[in-house]
């Protein structure tokens, strides 16, 4: 392993195991409180320098795996394109999470310091990384092959992406916004982000412990349990601030 690679994998580690223990203080303190904006202001710093560091860990993966992983190898052709796709494949789940994580934290803070100024929402930079995550969710569709796990999980990141993308650009696009649209399209953005997170830590970290207990299509659950507590926590959080239908009344017809 390179030295640089190595330098950054640390700093993203440590970083990425911070940012864990951070995420779950503003998500059971009070919404508005001292407490929940001050955690949640580091917590939203730490999750940008995980994801522009994973970032940059998944292109230098997807560019020349093979440097910046095994810098002395001494493969054989064979084994060298072998080892190298399997880390490029790698690489794309990292490219995947890091965006995702990213467009989570920008479009989750930028719902409500826009306050309804949908002008800011429209932003190219807003706009931009969210086709970004859309193009990677089409890419991860287009890449997955038969109905291997691998296969299987490729299909599960491909649709979280893009209809995070479309859910978001759906958000942007539109003319006027409530304040409890606002709000739902923050606990989205910012708890997505930490699914993000959840998902690489259990996946690239806590893998070498669970994958002897996880085997087969079992091996998919470190990769989709967060997403499923995640989600699950959206809904909770989420669903005072949602608008509510209105209860249709009966009216007794009059007689004469």
């Amino acid at each position: 392993m390179s030295l640089t690679y190595q330098a950054l994998l640390f700093i993203h580690v440590a970083i990425g195991f911070f940012s864990l223990i951070l995420f779950w203080i503003p998500v059971v303190a009070k919404k508005g409180s001292p407490l929940h904006i001050r955690t949640g202001h580091w917590y939203a710093k730490a999750m940008y320098l995980v994801g522009f560091s994973a970032l940059i860990l998944a292109l230098m993966l997807m560019i020349d795996p093979i440097s910046f992983k095994f810098p002395d190898n001494d493969f054989n052709p064979e084994l060298t394109l072998k080892v190298a796709a399997e880390l490029r494949a790698g690489g794309l789940f990292l490219l995947a999470i890091s965006i995702l994580v990213l467009v989570g934290v920008r479009h989750g803070l930028q719902s409500v310091r826009a306050k309804g100024n949908q002008a800011l929402m429209r932003r190219a930079g807003s706009l931009l990384i969210n086709i970004a995550l859309l193009a990677i969710g089409v890419w991860l569709g287009f890449t997955a092959v038969g109905g291997s796990p691998m296969s299987v999980l490729y299909y599960i990141f491909a649709a979280l992406c893009s209809v995070t993308a479309i859910t978001n650009l759906h958000f942007c696009l539109k003319r006027k916004v409530t304040r409890g649209e606002q709000i739902v399209a923050h606990i989205g953005g910012i708890i997505g982000a930490g699914i993000g997170s959840h998902t690489a830590f259990f996946v690239f970290g806590a893998n070498r412990f669970l994958s002897e207990y996880l085997t087969g299509y079992a091996g998919i659950v470190p990769w989709v349990l967060p997403g499923v507590v995640g989600t699950l926590i959206i809904f909770q959080q989420s669903k005072k601030y949602r608008p509510r239908k209105a209860k249709a009344t009966t009216t007794g017809t009059a007689t004469a």
